[in-house]
């Protein structure tokens, strides 16, 4: 746990990432009020400082305070490349358009959504180079359900920015798409679009086609309805088949994070690959191989799986952990973290308002911080390994809650009570689910008969889940709903709970003064905002 300044200087990535973050923050909110030239400007100058400053006195502090302006600078020019490759000046009538879709279509309520990247453009009878994603909105068709990532297509129609429609929904749709990297949006009734052709070479296009391929084998053998919606989400990361109700149900009941593959899917992947490589661990020339085996594998899932943040988050800090035990026999597990978190951030700065990349990692700083300490004061060590079990996932999901129930709140407006009663039971259970997942594919591959019996207990298993779930959430006080928790509540929570948690664990008395300051800002922001009901 960082405790003190002197605690601080043990994690330089963790210092450096703060002012990163900060630039991007404050680059999104000078997006429409400044020029993006300043922030290269600014760059420049904090180069040259930095050089100034490294032979001046007091290099360590100087030089420091360069590196953070520098960062600082170096987000916000992130965050303006990636918005500039988000923008085109789309033409403002129907032209002929070629693009590439990069994953299946997925059904609204009236539509069916598809993203792709388009190619190229046909107007005043030339071919114009485009390289943009678009969301797609298409009238549902068969056609369309038939549709996967790689295939090509070619569309008539009108393109247009991103733009809000209805006023005081307080959804901002614009920012939303551009937030998903896309440059604009168009709708194609039946007839206006045709497949022509498919480019499935990329790695990570073919896991996708993987993807749908196994999506359909689920449909086919055993499971469907609100089992299949499950499953295709446990395991393959694919909510398309997943309904409303079902996504209420688990969200209620406080165990929705199930639903988005995360570092708990990715452990159970990587303990079924230790499993079956087990036979390399005795040898220490192979045990290389089998670290760059699981690597690959792990990855190839990423993909797969559409590579969400929890999931690349995940893959990340442990492709990491590996490179550092190979450099050095120490790591930090928050070192490792701050280093995933900053190279998803060079690749893509604009994830950082992604809310599976936000509570994602601030699930996990708790986690590293905060968990060891509460088990230690459960004293777990010293239990049964039953007792223990549970209150190691009792301390994981309450760590894991203190982490992310801001921004849940902040973004979705609940709060599920029973969150810990609910995780103590559904993650042994998914243990088992996945395990006979596992097993009933193999079965399946096999072509053997135990497949189709396999497959019914799965499908009960699920089925008695989700009545177990649906019967929580309807308890009474389930769920807490709060109205506008804003920005500034989510920032003075935070900074209550890492100043409450210098103070308790670190033992750093500054911190029981600012927690306190915290809480009062978060007490007079909640009372001028009356949010709860």
């Amino acid at each position: 746990m960082v405790a003190t300044g002197d605690g601080i200087q043990r994690y330089p990535l963790l210092r450096l990432l703060v002012p990163y973050i900060a630039g991007i923050v404050l680059a999104d909110a000078l997006w429409h009020h400044a020029d993006a030239g300043w922030l290269y400007g600014a760059g420049v100058c904090a180069v040259l400082l930095l050089l100034v400053l490294c032979t001046a006195r007091r290099v360590a502090w100087w030089s420091g305070m360069a590196a953070c302006c520098l960062f600082l600078v170096a987000g916000g020019a992130g965050y303006a490349l990636s918005r500039s490759r988000a923008q085109y000046a789309w033409p403002a009538h129907e032209v002929v358009y070629e693009a590439r879709v990069e994953d299946a279509p997925r059904h609204r309520a009236r539509s069916m959504r598809c993203v792709m990247e388009v190619t190229a453009l046909h107007d005043s009878a030339h071919w114009q180079r485009v390289g943009r994603k678009v969301l797609a909105y298409m009238q549902p068709c068969g056609d369309a359900d038939s549709l996967r990532a790689g295939d090509v297509v070619c569309f008539r129609g009108t393109v247009r920015a991103p733009r809000n429609f209805a006023a005081g929904t307080g959804f901002d749709y614009a920012r939303y798409v551009t937030m998903q990297g896309a440059a604009g949006t168009v709708y194609l009734s039946q007839g206006s679009w045709a497949a022509v052709g498919e480019e499935p070479s990329a790695p990570g296009v073919r896991m996708l086609r993987l993807r749908h391929t196994l999506l359909a084998e689920y449909m086919e053998r055993a499971f469907g309805g609100d089992v299949l919606g499950v499953l295709s989400a446990l395991t393959l990361g694919d909510k398309r088949v997943l309904g409303e109700e079902v996504r209420a149900v688990y969200a209620d009941a406080g165990v929705s994070h199930v639903l988005a593959l995360s570092g708990l899917h990715v452990g159970i992947i990587y303990a079924m690959l230790a499993f079956l490589l087990r036979g390399l661990l005795r040898s220490r020339s192979l045990r290389w191989l089998r670290e760059v085996l699981t690597v690959a594998v792990l990855w190839l899932f990423a993909m797969m799986v559409g590579m969400s943040a929890s999931v690349v988050r995940a893959v990340s800090m442990y492709t990491l952990y590996i490179l550092a035990r190979w450099v050095s026999k120490e790591s930090s597990s928050l070192s490792v973290l701050s280093l995933a978190a900053f190279a998803m951030l060079l690749v893509q700065p604009l994830c950082l308002f992604d809310v599976g990349f936000q509570l994602s990692f601030m699930a996990m700083v708790p986690i590293l911080c905060v968990e060891p300490r509460l088990e230690a004061l459960f004293r777990r060590s010293s239990l049964p390994p039953v007792p223990a079990y549970l209150v190691g996932v009792a301390c994981m999901s309450l760590a894991a809650q203190l982490g992310t129930f801001p921004l849940v709140l902040y973004h979705f407006g609940t709060f599920p009570t029973y969150f810990l009663l609910t995780n103590l039971v559904v993650i042994p259970y998914l243990y088992v689910v996945l395990l006979l997942i596992a097993v009933w594919w193999l079965l399946a591959l096999a072509g053997g008969p135990w497949a189709v019996s396999l497959g019914r207990v799965v499908q009960l298993l699920v089925e008695w889940l989700n009545s177990l779930l649906a019967c929580i959430a309807d308890w009474p006080f389930a769920v807490l709903r709060v109205e506008d928790f804003s920005a500034a509540a989510v920032l003075f929570t935070y900074l209550f709970l890492s100043f409450a948690a210098l103070f308790l664990i670190g033992r750093w008395q500054r911190g029981g003064v600012l927690a306190l300051a915290a809480l009062l800002g978060l007490l007079v922001t909640l009372l001028l905002q009356g949010v709860c009901k």
